[in-house]
């Protein structure tokens, strides 16, 4: 087993330094992001998109910022711990990913966040292959079958 290549899967480490067009495309791309995914999905920015594995929810809209499921605080109700006014971001993600048939990739494991990537274009980091593109489709979702449970 070789534990470089384990970590690698957990972690995007790659930043590379923008040529001067891409600043100007990244700028351009990250006014279109306000424009579509701000008010649709409530994106915070991250630069390392995976709101096509969480229901088309934001997890970083979490308080704890994670993004691989909840944090174990949620409450019965599906309250957050931290803000209990507020649904779980992850409550609100298994919700629509069941509706939409999706769950499935709830299950996947998505990588430690790269904070340099923060307040960047996803989608510049998805063309410029810093990180992986959005699943837009999905083939078999095994978990479709779950009962809706109140």
């Amino acid at each position: 087993m070789n534990k470089e290549k384990d970590f690698d899967e957990l972690v995007t480490l790659k930043k590379r330094d923008l040529s001067r067009g891409e600043k100007i495309l990244s700028k351009i791309m990250l006014f279109f992001e306000d424009l579509f995914k701000v008010p649709l999905f409530k994106c915070h920015h991250c630069g390392e998109c995976i709101l096509s594995h969480t229901g088309f929810v934001c997890s970083q809209r979490c308080p704890k910022r994670l993004r691989n499921g909840p944090c174990g605080g949620t409450r019965a109700n599906g309250h957050c711990e931290v803000y209990p006014e507020r649904k779980c971001v992850w409550y609100m993600a298994f919700q629509r990913a069941r509706r939409l048939r999706r769950t499935s990739l709830l299950h996947r494991i998505e990588k430690i966040h790269n904070w340099e990537l923060e307040k960047t274009s996803a989608w510049l980091n998805v063309w410029t292959k810093q990180i992986e593109p959005p699943t837009f489709i999905i083939r078999s979702d095994d978990d479709h079958d779950i009962k809706k449970q109140d």
